[in-house]
């Protein structure tokens, strides 16, 4: 099976999650016009509950049978390589079955819960997609285990690919019906493009297998009730991590419409400033921060297969500084380039006023990028180390924090939606810290010229200044030369500065590894 350098597996998911991003934007702005603001308001009330049965039910499973996958491998336990997955699989396949009914089931009930019944519909649509991404978990971790990132690259780029086809042909042929049926077409286009990701997920792993080699030598074998077992222990934790954000998003989902009215503002109202928040801001704000993920993913069997404490350290201090290397110039560009950006991107939300509020937000939110990139390498780290208990307890303490200050802030008519932006990158930078804080006390130390990427990103904000307040150019003029001027400077001030280049183009190297199977096809 073809494995990748862990840069080499950062830069594979790197280039898959850019082009699952650039497809996922380009799925949103049609989306936007075809829906409304209103009709977004529904969609994405839908998304917080489905994130979270995802991550209870699955999320923890790619980390988890990564590291396990990749620990019998650096042990030759072939044989326990495939009984994981094997084990895995049932155990995906029962949980799946169970969150897809139980969202089914429930669609109505929650739908009330959050303050509009026009979603029952979406939670319909969305409940197989349960079944199929947690089936789509266990693939992913294998691979993963292997250092083989190509297929959960190409996985990222397939789903984001249905949702384009298939969500927008859908939710434009059912809007007809009602903005509610408009948003359920939407959400199917979901639960196809999961269907279509499994499925090629299949085929790589089949063909895997069969350029595999049969072998009984150098073994340990692993009982499924040891494996079943450890995969619970390991899950656990990783979970319990990973469910802390959804289950904030959740909270919020059913707590800004109501919060909202607290200030003053009508239902209608409150759902398109929710919609703008967690559809339209969420969406850029996440961008950087998914494509950070390609770090954090390939960190964790990286780290798993390692003893010498001296090179786990070389290889969280190249996450660190390629994570701020590459969020720096995001943030600066969000910042500079915010009202053209949205004013170009979405100025179909439904007028002036909600495109301004859309920059406020995107501005207050502007530091999530780095906090929220840096806090997933933490916690893939830490789990790979076998401290996951850590990042669960100080992401919970984090979120109560960010609960309490949203019940504080968003009711007051001043701040309103804002209060939920100023407490979501409470969360984030509070999170960040507790774990740098702990990893400090664990004795690990990095080596970081972070003062490069500050200075080449000084002179990324001199350009967008340029384009912006000497320049007698606007709209698109203003985005496309800021965007492509500021990012030329950055990387020529990287390259003036010392910044390893040369190191990081050794990233394309790859070797390929024969893993054995049991024999049993």
């Amino acid at each position: 099976m073809k494995q990748q350098t862990f840069l080499g597996g950062v830069a594979i998911l790197f280039i898959g999650g850019a082009i699952a991003k650039i497809l996922g934007a380009i799925y949103r702005i049609p989306l936007t016009w075809i829906l409304g603001a209103e009709g977004l308001g529904l969609y994405q009330l839908i998304f917080p509950v489905f994130s979270l049965l995802i991550v209870l039910s699955s999320s923890g499973m790619p980390t988890s049978i990564s590291k396990m996958t990749a620990n019998r491998l650096s042990n030759g336990d072939y044989v326990g390589v495939r009984a994981v997955f094997k084990v895995s699989l049932i155990t995906m396949v029962v949980v799946g079955l169970v969150a897809s009914i139980l969202i089914a089931g429930l669609s109505h009930t929650i739908a009330s819960l959050q303050g509009n019944t026009g979603s029952t519909l979406g939670y319909l649509g969305i409940a197989p997609a349960v079944f199929f991404v947690c089936v789509l978990s266990v693939f992913r971790g294998y691979f993963q285990g292997h250092s083989n990132m190509i297929p959960t690259a190409l996985s990222q780029i397939i789903e984001q690919g249905g949702k384009l086809v298939f969500g927008l042909l859908f939710a434009y042929l059912f809007l007809g019906y009602g903005i509610e049926w408009g948003a359920f077409g939407a959400i199917l286009g979901v639960t196809i493009s999961e269907i279509l990701t499994v499925a090629v997920l299949c085929i790589f792993y089949l063909k895997s297998r069969k350029k595999e080699y049969n072998s009984s030598q150098n073994v340990v074998h692993s009982t499924k009730k040891a494996v079943f077992l450890e995969l619970i222990r390991t899950s656990t934790p990783i979970v319990l991590t990973q469910i802390v954000l959804p289950l904030l998003i959740m909270l919020d989902s059913f707590l800004i419409v109501n919060l909202l009215s607290y200030a003053g503002v009508d239902q209608s109202t409150a759902t398109i400033l929710w919609g703008i928040d967690s559809g339209v801001v969420n969406s850029l704000v996440n961008m950087p921060i998914a494509l950070c993920l390609a770090v954090a993913i390939s960190i964790v069997p990286a780290v798993a297969s390692l003893k010498d404490r001296g090179a786990i350290e070389r290889k969280l201090s190249t996450a660190y500084t390629v994570t701020i290397a590459f969020c720096l110039p995001v943030i600066v560009a969000f910042c500079v380039l915010a009202s053209p950006l949205l004013n170009i991107l979405y100025n179909g939300m439904g007028g002036a006023q909600y495109v301004e509020i859309a920059k406020n937000l995107l501005l207050l939110g502007a530091p999530i990028i780095l906090f929220g990139s840096l806090l997933q390498v933490q916690n893939s780290a830490l789990q790979a180390l076998g401290k996951g208990r850590v990042t669960m307890l100080n992401m919970i303490l984090s979120g109560v924090v960010k609960v309490v200050l949203t019940l504080i802030l968003v009711p007051i008519p001043e701040i309103n939606i804002y209060g939920l932006a100023l407490s979501t990158a409470t969360f984030y930078i509070l999170s960040c810290l507790f774990n740098a804080m702990y990893l400090h006390k664990l004795k690990f130390r990095y080596k970081m010229r972070l003062t490069l990427p500050s200075l080449a990103g000084a002179g990324m904000l001199g350009v967008y200044l340029l384009n912006i307040v000497l320049l007698p150019i606007r709209g698109y003029l203003v985005l496309i030369l800021g965007i492509i001027g500021g990012a030329i400077l950055y990387v020529f001030s990287l390259w003036s500065f010392g910044f390893d280049f040369v190191n990081l183009l050794s990233i394309f190297k790859k070797k390929v590894v024969k893993v054995p199977n049991d024999g049993n096809n």
